[in-house]
């Protein structure tokens, strides 16, 4: 796993445009899935309390934000070896026009958040006409 202060000290010395991607660091770790019913996002987050994880439609983007805290900051001790992360965290997803971003269920099992957004039945597909002049 990787330090996320690691990545807080990268941010700042690369700049705003030092994204997770760019820096090969993908955290949480996330399994996306399609099933028979819809879109399915898995994220490992163990340690993690869920009211400090936010799940947010943006656009055409599902947006999940939190925070895993260290329970040992201001408790006297000094670390020996670090190799759990700690901090805040985003990930952003592009989701397809396939899938219907106003029936989104999440749920927190196991420290395993999953996310289930439905498919678009077929009767609900939007048709944009576009005007020839």
């Amino acid at each position: 796993m990787y330090n996320l202060r690691f990545q807080e000290v990268i941010g700042l010395l690369l700049g705003p445009d030092a994204h997770e991607d760019r820096l090969g660091v993908c955290y949480p770790p996330l399994d996306v899935y399609e099933c028979a019913d819809g879109l399915c996002v898995e994220m490992e987050i163990p340690g993690v309390n869920p009211d400090d994880v936010s799940v947010e439609v943006l656009g055409r983007s599902l947006v999940v934000t939190g925070m895993k805290k260290d329970v040992l900051t201001n408790k006297g001790v000094r670390y020996i070896r670090m190799e759990r992360g700690f901090g805040k965290f985003t990930r952003e997803l592009d989701i397809p026009e396939r899938f219907n971003l106003e029936s989104i269920e999440a749920r927190f099992v196991d420290g395993v958040l999953k996310i289930r957004v439905a498919r678009v039945e077929d009767g609900e597909k939007k048709i944009k006409r576009i005007e020839i002049s």
